[in-house]
């Protein structure tokens, strides 16, 4: 399930695309280049392609998920799904320590369960369902297999690719059984239920001509109950939703092929060339060529490296 929280599509959202190892499905960033003042640059929301997982070690500021601010200090981790706009500020002046792994969690699966897809698709829902902030005393579990797999990318240890692995199959459970937390509410949870299958629906048929009806006929729903339940619970129309996962489609193809622009607009379901750029524009704040070769919206681990600057 991809879920994000806006009332619109804002301006200058970036799309960020993590590039993990093809060995171990994760992209650690770690080290005193993640000592800094988030949000002093820039305060831009952004998304990306992988789970993000978080631990804040020193600090103090918040989250911020289209209208809603979640205050974070030392001891905090975060699990944020793909497609989720978010972005993080430090306390005013405040420099703040964080380290992260990005987890492609649909990559690593397969690896897990290769012959299983229902079970691999049923996982990545639950695993995917919701954003989280988590104090470390309240589960210690999560925190600490959180903070074991930085460890073993820090150390590097004999035999520490076998021990991510296993590592991050056992995160992994831990968090598709979590219920909820900070950012969960009863009625939230209800309404996203309700409006879970045309989420689902929007995943599998974005590259093909799709109505709002399809939408609310997926969830047994009238189509005026959906448009409203959705609007209510995603902070954004269906349209706008479509739209948001038409273009990630579009950056991964412009990070990871060489196909034409205009090709690029009909493989992710846009009619023209035109709808492609007008809509990437006003999501990520630039045109598909230009974000194509502004190395900035890209984090991928430099060889021989164990830490982004």
């Amino acid at each position: 399930m991809k879920n994000t929280y806006m009332k619109n599509p804002p301006a200058q959202a970036q799309y960020r695309h993590y590039e993990t190892s093809p060995d171990s499905c994760v992209l650690p960033l770690l080290g005193a280049g993640w000592i800094r003042d988030y949000g002093k640059d820039t305060d831009a929301l952004h998304f990306h392609n992988c789970l993000e997982l978080g631990y804040c070690h020193d600090g103090a500021g918040a989250i911020t998920f289209a209208e809603r601010k979640i205050p974070f200090t030392k001891g905090v981790f975060s699990i944020i799904p793909p497609n989720y706009i978010h972005n993080m500020n430090s306390l005013p002046g405040e420099e703040c320590h964080w380290e992260f792994l990005f987890v492609n969690v649909e990559s690593f699966l397969v690896k897990l369960f290769p012959n299983k897809p229902f079970a691999r698709t049923e996982l990545a829902r639950k695993i995917n369902k919701e954003a989280l902030l988590i104090r470390h005393e309240e589960n210690p579990l999560i925190a600490g297999l959180i903070l074991a797999i930085m460890d073993e990318f820090r150390v590097k240890a004999d035999l520490y690719l076998e021990s991510v692995h296993g590592l991050l199959q056992a995160l992994l459970i831990c968090v598709a059984r979590l219920d909820g937390g900070e950012l969960a509410s009863t009625d939230a949870g209800k309404r996203l239920g309700a409006i879970a299958a045309g989420i689902d629906y929007v995943a599998d048929h974005y590259s093909e001509k799709m109505a709002i009806s399809a939408l609310a006929d997926a969830c047994h729903i009238s189509e005026t109950h959906f448009r409203r339940l959705f609007s209510q619970t995603m902070h954004m129309s269906p349209l706008a939703y479509i739209n948001l996962i038409r273009v990630e489609a579009a950056c991964k193809l412009l990070f990871t092929t060489d196909e034409l622009v205009g090709d690029i607009a009909v493989k992710c379901g846009f009619i023209s060339i035109t709808a492609l750029n007008r809509n990437f524009k006003a999501i990520v704040g630039i045109s598909p060529s230009r974000w194509r070769k502004d190395t900035q919206y890209y984090e991928r681990l430099p060889v021989g490296k164990q830490e982004q600057p």
